[in-house]
């Protein structure tokens, strides 16, 4: 099964192209976008296309994901957080682009001030990944998340994913919020942390939730080297895991669908992913090609 992610709904040209692909089983809203309607009306446009289709719409709820709220005026001002942390320095903050900049200081929980500046513009929206000994993100929702949920339930949305698990007690706050029985939560790993939940949890306990294997964070937490065994371990938890992320890069790249492309495929299919999920990056700059090569693979390996 294919998840492609929606661009941002008022693209509605792009949109209706994905939603309507027949190589898309299921499609997936990023709720960190930054969406100019409310989310009730995003949804609503989002689900116009989608119910048109007869496709599934996967909220994903972007919960203790550490994003950044407003354009940084560097070195005029700080780096805003959607959350409050708490961290022990030494700390780096990483950026998408593979750029990184040591935290030097933390005001008032969500102010980051930074050495040397990064290399790219810092803006809001964007995710973050601080790689410290210790590190607390105080709160698990935010406000957007509740605004969404509160719309999706609104709307009898019973598909949902939750970014960044790391403890049973987040889990049970987003079922809480969500207070319907029949639905679907996808628990994205994309930490040591969540790693190590999956490890210690039996399969009564994950019986109830379906896995993904958030590649692109995972792999800025835990390291290259340690993304096969992680890989591995989720699969074998879950035969129904997603596989995200990652995914088709030399499309986004510029090019075609290099041998390290199909290699990632065949390796994933191996390890034991029947699903996978296309990034935002991907659906959004190359959806017609990768959505293309992904029907010629699907032809040339048959399950």
């Amino acid at each position: 099964m294919l998840i492609a992610t929606l661009p941002p709904v008022h693209h509605e040209e792009l949109l209706e192209g994905i939603i309507a692909h027949p190589a898309v089983a299921a499609v997936r809203y990023n709720t960190g976008i930054d969406s100019p309607y409310s989310p009730k009306e995003t949804l609503a446009r989002a689900l116009k296309h989608a119910w048109r289709h007869k496709k599934p719409l996967y909220v994903d709820l972007k919960g203790r994901q550490l994003r950044i709220t407003e354009w940084a005026t560097l070195p005029f001002g700080p780096i805003l957080l959607n959350h409050r942390i708490k961290v022990s320095l030494p700390a780096r903050i990483l950026f998408r682009g593979d750029d990184a900049c040591e935290i030097k200081k933390v005001v008032g929980g969500r102010k980051i001030y930074v050495e040397p500046l990064p290399k790219y513009p810092v803006g809001r929206g964007q995710s973050v990944n601080i790689l410290a000994d210790n590190l607390e993100i105080r709160e698990n929702l935010t406000e957007k998340d509740y605004g969404y949920i509160e719309s999706a339930i609104a709307f009898g949305i019973n598909k949902f994913m939750l970014s960044f698990v790391e403890s049973w007690e987040y889990v049970k706050e987003v079922e809480k919020a969500l207070g319907i029985r029949k639905r679907e939560l996808v628990l994205k790993i994309e930490s040591e942390a969540g790693v190590e939940l999956v490890r210690q949890a039996g399969r009564r306990q994950l019986k109830r939730y379906r896995l993904m294997a958030a590649r692109d964070d995972l792999m800025i937490q835990i390291g290259g080297l340690n993304m096969l065994d992680t890989l591995a371990l989720i699969a074998k938890k879950d035969s129904e895991a997603i596989c995200a992320s990652r995914l088709l890069l030399g499309f986004e790249q510029g090019g075609g669908a290099a041998m390290a492309d199909i290699s990632d495929l065949r390796l994933m299919e191996n390890l034991g992913y029947r699903h996978f999920m296309f990034s935002d990056g991907l659906s959004r700059k190359c959806f017609r090609e990768a959505a293309e090569f992904w029907q010629k693979y699907q032809a040339a390996y048959p399950k």
